[in-house]
């Protein structure tokens, strides 16, 4: 199959990457191996809530200075960071799941109660702010183990908020956190279970938190209906993996780009990737298909994602085209905390343009690597994993527009 572009892989930087790509008229084919890290990610936007020794942040711009010059933003710089999140929160708008961008970041609440610094928060999203000084509720649904309700509660008493575990039934039969979301959606008697709900409430509560389950695709339309049925202000709290906000947004970019003409492909394995005529890139899947590009982004993720892999002897390989990996030694590391910092930080060296190299003389001309394939960042440690995947899925895509308008005009 021939197009103008191919994405390896639908971490989010891949499917912003196609997404600008079919936006501006080319045609696109995405190809993944499976389920994306989306299904782990939490709900809103991290930019940068941490630098050197765990230091917290309040304005990720400023602190990108003072990162090290390798890492993706330095690479990038503030200016496109800015540009693309820009571009992110308007496409996040016309997938209807916006989000509200402050001065600063602010202080969402993990599944543990823990804060996580965010630089843009969805409606219900609960943070600290929008619960400070309220005795809150914490809905747990019987049955429901991927909500540690106790582990929250005790996370809120740490930053003096008041609260109370509240357990209702479930309002389905299969309680795991996607069956729940989908039960939500298509609850016809909705209210009649707010109002039930109503009466298990204290009088002197005054928000609610409910686990991040609340719809797929209706979770607006159920939040708001519990606001008018309970009178109170309601919130969604991380659950433990899966994560239903990271399907939420996955199914949206999925359902936009199919709409757009992209082909999405699921279950593909490049097993070799080569350069033909006239510049052309060729990917051969597992089952000996060829699929043809004037320009590839690699997007196909870290060593969890299956993008590197780690062979025996802690040598790290870059899975599609055998490029050169950057890493430390992950097997020799002294502890655990070592070992995950340097499988965060290795990865493709790229240059500006987010090209590796070809060679020892020389850098690809179309083809660009972003998200977490690239090398000397941790997001983990950072909180930046939505920034540096928004960022460096949008500059790829911006650097093939180039590339492959240069090309036509040649």
């Amino acid at each position: 199959m021939k197009s103008d572009a191919i994405v390896i892989g639908a971490e989010l930087d891949g499917l912003i990457a196609a997404m600008r790509l079919a936006e501006n008229g080319h045609s696109v084919q995405v190809l993944s191996n499976g389920m994306s890290s989306l299904n782990y990610a939490p709900d809103g936007i991290q930019v940068l809530g941490h630098i050197a020794n765990g230091i917290v942040i309040s304005d990720p711009f400023d602190a990108i200075s003072s990162l090290d010059s390798s890492h993706p933003y330095r690479i990038l710089g503030a200016d496109q960071l800015k540009q693309a999140l820009e571009w992110y929160v308007d496409v996040r708008k016309r997938l209807g799941l916006p989000v509200v961008v402050d001065s600063n970041n602010q202080q969402a609440i993990s599944a543990a109660g823990l804060p996580l610094p965010v630089y843009a928060t969805t409606e219900h999203q609960a943070t600290f702010d929008k619960v400070h000084g309220k005795i809150t509720a914490i809905i747990r649904f019987a049955g429901h183990r991927d909500s540690p309700g106790e582990l929250l509660a005790n996370g809120l008493a740490r930053q003096s908020i008041q609260s109370v575990i509240v357990e209702f039934d479930s309002p389905g039969s299969v309680v795991e956190n996607a069956a729940l979301a989908k039960t939500f959606d298509t609850m016809d008697a909705l209210e009649h279970y707010f109002e039930c709900l109503r009466k298990e409430i204290p009088e002197q509560i005054q928000a609610v938190v409910f686990p991040a389950v609340m719809g797929l695709k209706n979770h607006q339309s159920v939040l708001s209906t519990a606001e008018r049925v309970l009178g109170l202000p309601c919130f969604e709290i991380p659950t433990l993996p899966l994560s239903v906000p990271g399907m939420r947004l996955e199914q949206g970019f999925r359902k936009n780009l199919k709409e757009a003409g992209v082909v999405l492909q699921t279950g593909v394995y490049p097993t070799a990737c080569s350069i033909g005529v006239d510049d052309r890139i060729n990917v051969t899947d597992e089952s000996g298909r060829n699929h043809q590009a004037s320009v590839v982004v690699l997007s196909s993720g870290g060593v969890l994602m299956g993008g590197l892999d780690v062979d025996s002897r802690g040598r790290v390989q870059e899975t599609a085209f055998e490029l050169d990996v950057y890493q430390t030694a992950p097997l020799t590391a002294n502890g655990p905390n070592e070992v995950l910092d340097a499988l965060h930080n290795t990865g493709v060296d790229t240059d500006y343009a987010l090209r590796p190299k070809m060679n020892s003389t020389g850098y690809f001309k179309n083809l660009f690597v972003t998200g977490h394939t690239l090398a000397h960042w941790n997001p983990s440690k950072e909180g930046s994993a939505n920034g540096v995947c928004i960022a460096t899925g949008w500059a790829a895509a911006g650097n093939a527009l180039m590339y492959l308008e240069e090309r036509n005009a040649a």
